[in-house]
């Protein structure tokens, strides 16, 4: 592998970058809070772009990235593409510690074997070993973060089968994520992937407001029941609500009743 000296400087991008939360309105949030326009919380929640650095997209569950300060210019980065180390201490090398570099030509990353694309990599040279940028930044290519917990979560690695949701009770198939702070706290994609806001609109259900999408009932003031199936709700981790009107409905029950309602999606993660 071909390499040559990187200064860190050779990365920056022309013009000033703006460091953007694109959670901060959906962590604020409070139902009918005038603050926040529905529009805009749907829209960040939709938001999808490319990082300029390692091509891959940025989207709301990253959480943060950079932006251009210049209003016509599209250069994006992920947070972690643009803080990115010179420095690496890589478990698949552990014996040195590698370091940034530019590549002149194309060569196979040691890590998944693919061909290196010109640009950088992170490069032992006693060894002549060399992972690419996605390789470095594995870990957190694939973290997400979302308003239902404090701190990020990760891909969870198990046999498949069935294992039980946190958010919404339920034993689920499919792919999961975990907080490897809080204990037992797995995440089923398909409750992370609701979106904030849903309209109820079918010939036997409807609700003149939004509902709210809400991971915990703590307006709850007697007891009350979903409108859809009229199962009593009790201890809800993940309730679609109206607290204006004391309208409350299971995920399940609102996203899977025909005539299917209009839905404000985000991207799934």
């Amino acid at each position: 592998m071909d390499v040559k000296e990187l200064n860190l400087e050779e990365l920056q991008h022309e013009h000033p970058l703006t460091l953007v939360d694109l959670q901060l309105m959906h962590r604020d949030y409070i139902e009918d809070d005038d603050e926040y326009d529905d529009k805009d919380l749907i829209m960040m929640q939709n938001f999808k772009c490319i990082c300029n650095r390692c091509d891959r997209r940025i989207d709301w569950y990253h959480r943060y990235y950079y932006k251009c300060s210049i209003s016509s210019c599209t250069y994006s980065l992920h947070k972690f593409c643009e803080e990115i180390p010179p420095t690496l201490k890589f478990q698949g090398h552990p014996s040195h510690t590698l370091i940034l570099k530019r590549t002149t030509n194309e060569k196979k990353c040691c890590a998944c074997l693919k061909y290196h694309r010109d640009g950088i990599c992170y490069h032992c040279s006693t060894c002549n070993y060399g992972i690419d940028q996605l390789c470095a930044t594995f870990v957190e290519q694939n973290t997400i973060h979302h308003p239902s917990h404090s701190h990020p979560l990760f891909p969870f690695s198990a046999k498949p089968g069935l294992n039980e949701c946190f958010l919404c009770g339920k034993k689920h198939e499919g792919h999961f994520y975990q907080c490897t702070t809080c204990f037992n706290f797995l995440v089923n994609s398909d409750c992370l992937s609701l979106p904030i806001k849903l309209s109820l609109y079918t010939q036997q259900f409807s609700h003149r407001h939004p509902l709210t999408l809400s991971y915990s009932l703590l307006d709850q003031l007697y007891d009350c029941e979903c409108r859809i199936c009229g199962v009593k709700l009790e201890d809800e981790n993940l309730i679609y609500k109206c607290s204006k009107c004391m309208y409350y409905v299971h995920p399940d029950c609102a996203t899977q009743i025909e005539p299917f309602m209009f839905l404000l999606l985000p991207g799934k993660c």
